[in-house]
């Protein structure tokens, strides 16, 4: 079973995206032990027209939790790691053939990571791999759907941060056979 799926209809565009990121002052957090081998996140605000636009073309933009930046700084990595959402919808603003999203079978024990935020550290729910086996590497070009609740990590081999934009959902949405579901069904986005 494969861990994630495209959404080609989900109409985006990549320039506006990267220009609200660039503007975008909400507060960062870090998930990770250094600068290079972190994640950052950042929301994004959904009135935003450009991240609007993007909403509208769900059937119910009701089942949406929160949209968020994602960060992967260039020559880092992001740890194996389960999310504590189950299901996420990728849109890549700045990314290239060189940077890839991996997804693994855990062999081993896991740690609960700490978040930072604004300089202080807590602990989350999210869990990081130590010991895993690579299954599937994929190099996302445009909208996808991917399976959290499996472990993931990002490589970036670029010289360039990678960049994408995040979706999650609320509830019994929060799960990855009932958003491909629904996409099968074409009861995800008005345009399939």
């Amino acid at each position: 079973m494969s861990n994630y799926f495209d959404i080609p209809a989900l109409h985006y565009s990549q320039k506006g995206l990267f220009q609200y990121y660039s503007n975008n002052t909400n507060a960062w957090a870090v998930y990770g032990d250094d600068s290079i081998n972190s994640l950052y996140t950042q929301y994004a605000d959904i009135t935003n027209p450009i991240i609007s636009t993007i909403l509208n073309q769900f059937v119910d933009k009701h089942i949406i939790e929160n949209v968020k930046f994602f960060k992967t700084k260039a020559k880092g990595t992001v740890k194996p790691h389960c999310d504590k959402r189950n299901v996420a919808i990728n849109i890549p603003i700045q990314t290239s053939d060189k940077n890839y999203t991996v997804f693994y079978e855990n062999i081993g024990d896991y740690e609960n990571p700490n978040i930072i935020i604004d300089g202080k550290a807590s602990q989350v729910t999210a869990k990081r791999f130590t010991n895993v086996k690579e299954l599937e590497k994929l190099i996302i070009t445009g909208a996808t759907c991917l399976n959290t609740n499996v472990p993931h990590g990002v490589i970036n081999n670029s010289e360039e941060d990678r960049i994408i934009l995040s979706i999650s959902f609320v509830d019994k949405f929060d799960d990855f056979d009932t958003i491909k579901d629904l996409y099968n069904n074409g009861n995800l986005t008005r345009t399939q």
